[in-house]
């Protein structure tokens, strides 16, 4: 039986990203590499609660600029990230799995959104309903990641609340 899945995009769509004039002298623009900065937007648990029990799966699909390199270690993005995965548990939403691509965008990786190396084997093992799945994101790449994969693609404004409205 086919599933339909909801992709999303973590930084700026479902978590606040720091805007490069609010990174501080010496630290990566648009990283959420610390607790302190791992702020959820408005309407994301209601409206990730709202899609699971309409029947979707959640996936997270995120691009993570040179993690695991000196300017962002893993441990600095996985703090952060496991407190949000924790949180949302806690409301009772989990996501079906997560994809993190750790390089940057001059690094020529075929995982690197817009690209589908990062999900082709979840597509694979999985019967995904491609009418019904959507890409939910706020960036060109995740509008042309959805492209590449053949699904729907639902536009957000950067740091902005949730909008189930545009979802189902």
């Amino acid at each position: 039986m086919k599933q339909k899945y909801a992709f999303l995009d973590r930084d700026g769509a479902l978590i606040y990203e720091p805007p490069e004039d609010e990174t501080v002298s010496g630290e990566v623009p648009y990283q959420i590499d610390s607790l302190e900065k791992l702020k959820v937007l408005p309407g994301v648990l209601a409206g990730l609660k709202a899609l699971v029990e309409s029947g979707y799966k959640l996936v997270m699909v995120s691009n993570q600029d040179y993690l695991g390199r000196t300017v962002f270690p893993r441990s600095d993005f996985e703090r952060p990230q496991q407190r949000f995965l924790q949180i949302l548990r806690e409301e009772g939403v989990e996501f079906e799995d997560v994809f993190v691509c750790p390089h940057g965008a001059d690094d020529g990786c075929l995982c690197r959104k817009p690209q589908i190396g990062l999900v082709e084997e979840f597509f694979e093992r999985n019967d995904v309903d491609m009418e019904n799945s959507f890409m939910y994101g706020d960036r060109g790449s995740d509008e042309a990641f959805a492209r590449n994969l053949g699904i729907r693609f639902v536009k957000v404004e950067t740091n902005g609340e949730f909008n189930l409205k545009l979802l189902i």
